[in-house]
């Protein structure tokens, strides 16, 4: 009935026809199938699950019909860690049970009765999925690529709107390897990617939140992690994985909105990124593999890392002017524009490896 789901998620901004053939280049490719999958989502008008940060829904496909609630997990380095919890129900039901998940699935302080009679559709998401199985590395993979949109009544309009929807899921279903090398596995699975020059693009926030900001923008609320910027191993690595985590927030922020401010607030992000890796280069602390007792020389990985952050700063830096003039004399066609720019260098850049490969680089750093 429940599950933790470990997978990746990215946008993807390209055509999708030749993915079992490029996947079949990296490992041995299976099962490949396609359905299509149609969820409504629910909350409270107090938003009482997002508060949580869980996402509840009803799925209809050709041959089920589930209820699903997915509670309150992590995004490591893009590497998302989430409980979902799945409940048959019948293919007539219009609001979700909340008594049929367990106790454990919400908080002490949670009142289910109260919410389950304030529950309400949210949003709509639509989509076809094309399926496929990935062995490599001793691990099974689902490879999921969803097609479709997400429509929502924008700021309480009774019109729903629709924004297009364009993913690829890789999601971990079975593995010999310990928990420890999670992250190095699915890091080598993006170096994969990378070299198969798959047209990918960061995609922070689940496809719930996105839809909850998309309907209503004024809940965007930033939660920025604390920095030290003590001179111990620990501090600077730490400092480094915060300066990544606002980064992908921001960014997040950013996708959904076009803000301006919020892409200020990202630049200067990645700016601090840059300087924080000079000085972790410059300490040239020692590095060690699980298990092994030599260090491990980790200065051309730094530079790759670098490099790719550089550019992609370089065009968000020379975006900031053009961006705001934009803001300010109302020309919208303009901003989407730029903001075109910015993800077609996000793409050329490949920045989704960046918070992966930077988060299990700093973890092989001894503190």
């Amino acid at each position: 009935m429940n599950n933790k789901e470990i997978e990746l998620k990215f946008g993807y901004d390209g055509k999708a026809d030749n993915l079992f053939e490029t996947f079949s280049k990296i490992g041995n490719v299976s099962a490949e199938s396609e359905q299509h999958l149609d969820n409504t989502y629910f909350d409270t008008d107090d938003k009482d699950l997002f508060a949580l940060k869980a996402g509840l829904r009803i799925r209809r496909a050709d041959t089920f019909t589930e209820q699903t609630l997915k509670v309150k997990g992590e995004n490591i380095g893009g590497l998302h860690k989430r409980v979902e919890y799945n409940l048959p129900i019948d293919d007539t039901a219009e609001v979700p049970n909340l008594l049929k998940f367990p106790k454990e699935a919400f908080p002490e302080s949670f009142d289910v009765d109260s919410v389950q009679q304030k529950l309400k559709k949210v949003c709509h998401i639509s989509f076809t999925r094309h399926l496929f199985n990935l062995s490599l590395l001793d691990s099974v993979f689902e490879v999921a690529y969803d097609k479709g949109f997400i429509e929502v009544n924008k700021n309480g309009s009774d019109t729903p709107v629709q924004y297009p929807l364009n993913e690829l899921e890789i999601e971990l279903k079975e593995t010999t390897a310990k928990s420890d090398d999670l992250l190095n596995i699915f890091s080598i699975l993006c170096t994969h990617l990378a070299t198969n020059n798959l047209p990918l693009l960061l995609e922070p926030f689940s496809k719930m939140h996105r839809a909850a900001l998309l309907q209503n923008s004024s809940q965007m609320s930033l939660n920025l992690s604390p920095f030290d910027t003590k001179s111990d191993a620990t501090q600077v690595t730490e400092y480094i994985k915060n300066l990544v985590a606002s980064f992908e927030q921001l960014y997040g922020y950013f996708i959904i909105s076009k803000d301006i401010t919020v892409f200020n607030l990202m630049t200067s992000v990645l700016e601090e990124l840059l300087l924080s890796l000079k000085l972790l280069k410059k300490k040239n602390l020692p590095a060690f593999i699980r298990g092994q007792n030599e260090p491990v020389t980790y200065k051309q990985d730094l530079q790759i890392i670098y490099r790719l952050i550089k550019n992609f700063y370089k065009v968000c830096f020379h975006l900031k002017k053009k961006l705001l003039n934009a803001k300010l004399n109302g020309k919208d066609k303009v901003i989407e524009d730029l903001f075109k720019v910015v993800r077609e260098s996000e793409k050329q850049n490949k920045m989704f490896l960046i918070p992966l490969k930077l988060r299990l680089l700093l973890s092989l750093i001894a503190s």
